[in-house]
């Protein structure tokens, strides 16, 4: 069937795209358009170039050039010079004034104007529309010096030329012209003029002009589509790290800035240098910055490690993104997760509800986008440390791709709101690698920070009502002994964002008593002393080109793939304990007896209890408390976990119409002290 009558089919296998379908590319030659090629068909290296022109050019403002072919210009660039009108020159102090929109590069003169500001321009077609439009206008030229000197609060898109007595506070009149930008300049515009004046501009300039990509191997092996959901934020958002508020703080350090934490002193910043620093090491960054670059990470300023950029020796040299190279290092990971993401037969839902073990592949996938991989000479040192933050947490959580652990829908609200551990029981925690992920169900952050009547309030309602953020697991570290290495933990949380939908990201929080701490605790409790299955051997490709996305998809609705088989996922096998003895309810006592209302216990860990011994088929090998029961032959003696349970089951619940508490999105106060920010 030809391109010419089924234009929404795939160009190599027919196959009709339908509405919804993410991933497809045009097949373009010489500028023409030739056809849509679907995901499946789609090479990686096609893959990736599709993705990073995306990212780099903007189709929105493409245009048909005059042989037929599609002129698209990267985003602040251009790609067509016209003559136009702008108020600016109607001034008579204003000779010039240059802007860019929508990819159009506009030279607005008068007549007024000096004849001679065309030298300003580079050669080509700037100075020959400049040329053309003062000519137009009737202007003379005149024998002006042009000096060039930033504007504050002059706009990033625009570039003017004006007398000198217009722009000096003094207003004595030099006989000069001045070419006035802002320092935070639109940096394609550099190329609208000839190198004197460009050299001279870029040198007072707080940004540098983005290398553009020589070639897709310099930025990454293969940057792929989204998978079918909206598509998740290019970077970390700076609202989304800390919404503001001391409850906020509170919840993920355990102090607002101006105390501790309750276990011991929490400094933010020094724990993220010391988190960095070993995910630079554990990744092989600091190794490759070593021999390829000859530099030592831990010889660095503490402002080129919060940023993670070394800058180059002159303004003009971009320097070195080290965020970028460390996200380099996990390229293959997140090539295949970007690859499962688009052929797997599940999808994401839009409230991430229905998550399956191996959605792990969009959800690492989605914490940064493909220009992440790639150096930007845009960034403000501002903006770095948000950068440098999702290169460090989104390396750490592939870091875990071999210890990945997957939490049951019905024990992920328990295993997120469970009770503080004993001191025993933390002293007792062993991970099982140097990195640990556990991925579940999105719990409500009401339900994590909530106090015991509130969590009673909770479950009372027999269900968790929705709240603008959510937690869907976290990233772990262990010592080399496997001892839980508590400097910094990762919780992963959701939220909708007004103008960017669904989003997630990996929030650093310190280990302690408070809200995330305990989370981390109870993740950690889960790693250590709860039983975990192992996935099934993935299974063997039957058929086409090994690695092809097409022999993915085939592969990801095998069952055993559907299960985690491809991802090395571990399941949690929760057996619930041999229910102790209990009285019955004409023997209760004491408080118990006075009791009006039933209630709920939040879930937790034992200690020293007794865990019936089973054989080989998983059945007890005889009795855990009663008659018969012997340590060491039929149960043994360890942690374990109890969900929430009601307490008084015979009684009513008490009837609650409260507020149940919520992190409120307020804004801080001003800092005594620098707060514990991200």
């Amino acid at each position: 069937m030809s391109l010419k009558t089924s234009p929404a089919r795939c160009l190599r296998c027919g196959d009709p795209r339908t509405e919804g379908d993410d991933g497809w590319n045009a097949d373009w030659r010489q500028g023409r358009g030739h056809g849509l090629v679907c995901p499946a068909c789609q090479t990686p290296e096609e893959a990736a170039e599709a993705s990073v022109k995306t990212a780099y050019l903007d189709y929105g403002n493409a245009a048909v050039g005059s042989d037929g072919a599609l002129r698209v210009a990267p985003f602040g660039g251009w790609h067509r010079v016209e003559a136009a009108h702008h108020p600016l020159v109607d001034d008579p102090d204003i000779h010039l004034a240059v802007t860019v929109k929508k990819s159009r590069l506009l030279i607005a003169v008068a007549a007024h104007s000096d004849a001679g500001l065309q030298a300003v321009f580079a050669d080509g077609p700037c100075a020959t529309v400049a040329r053309e439009a003062l000519d137009k206008a009737g202007a003379r030229p005149g024998d002006r010096r042009i000096s060039v000197r930033p504007l504050d609060g002059w706009p990033q898109d625009s570039v003017m030329l004006a007398e000198d007595r217009a722009l000096f506070a003094d207003g004595e009149d030099r006989g000069e012209l001045v070419l006035g930008f802002a320092r935070e300049m639109n940096p394609h515009l550099l190329d609208a003029f000839a190198p004197w004046a460009a050299d001279a501009m870029r040198a007072h300039m707080d940004t540098a002009l983005e290398q553009r990509p020589a070639s897709l191997a310099g930025i990454t092996a293969a940057a792929l589509p989204a998978p079918r959901l909206e598509r998740p934020p290019a970077a970390v958002p700076d609202d989304g790290l800390i919404v503001g508020g001391p409850a906020w703080q509170r919840f993920w350090f355990g102090h607002d800035g101006h105390g501790t934490t309750s276990d011991a002193k929490f400094h933010f910043t020094a724990a993220l240098q010391r988190f960095r620093t070993r995910v630079m090491n554990d990744s092989g960054t600091a190794q490759i910055l070593a021999e390829e670059h000859g530099l030592r990470w831990d010889e660095l300023s503490a402002e080129q490690h919060e940023q993670m950029h070394v800058p180059g020796p002159t303004a003009a040299d971009p320097g070195l993104d080290v965020a970028a190279l460390m996200l380099r290092t996990r390229t293959d990971d997140w090539t295949w997760d970007g690859v499962y993401a688009r052929v797997t037969p599940h999808r994401l839902t839009e409230d991430l509800t229905d998550l399956h073990p191996t959605d792990v592949s969009a959800l690492r996938w989605g914490l940064v986008a493909p220009r992440a991989f790639t150096p930007d000479r845009r960034l403000s040192p501002q903006s770095r440390p948000t950068h440098a933050l999702a290169a460090v947490t989104t390396t750490a959580a592939y870091l875990a791709v071999d210890h990945t652990h997957f939490i049951p829908e019905d024990l992920a609200l328990d295993v997120a709101t469970t009770a503080a551990l004993s001191s025993s029981n933390r002293a007792a925690l062993r991970l099982p690698g140097p990195w640990t992920m556990v991925l579940h169900e999105p719990v409500p952050l009401a339900a994590v920070q909530a106090d015991d009547e509130e969590l009673e309030t909770l479950f009372g309602r027999e269900q968790i009502p929705g709240t603008g953020h959510a937690v869907l697991g976290g990233v772990l570290a262990a010592h080399s002994d496997h001892t839980l290495d508590t400097t910094l933990g990762l919780v992963l949380v959701t939220s909708v964002h007004a103008e960017r939908g669904r989003l997630w990201y990996l929030q650093p929080a310190a280990y302690g008593d408070h809200g995330a701490g305990r989370l981390l605790y109870s993740y950690a409790a889960q790693l250590a002393f709860a039983k975990w299955r192992k996935s099934p051997a993935p299974p063997a490709q039957e058929r086409g080109k090994p690695g092809s996305a097409k022999a993915l998809k085939r592969l990801a609705k095998h069952p055993d793939a559907r299960g985690g088989a491809l991802h090395r996922m571990n399941l949690l096998d929760y057996t619930p304990p041999p229910v102790e003895p209990r009285p019955p309810t004409a023997a209760v006592n004491g408080s118990e007896a006075d009791r009006e209302y039933g209630t709920w216990r939040r879930a937790s860990w034992t200690e020293n209890t007794r865990i019936g011994i089973r054989d080989a088929s998983g059945a007890l090998v005889g009795p855990v408390y009663k008659d018969g029961a012997i340590e060491g032959v039929t149960y043994t003696r360890g942690s374990v976990f109890r969900p929430r349970s009601r307490i008084r089951p015979d009684l009513p619940l008490r009837p609650d119409t409260r507020t149940v508490y919520r992190l409120r999105d307020t804004a801080s106060p001003q800092w005594d002290a620098e707060p514990p920010t991200s």
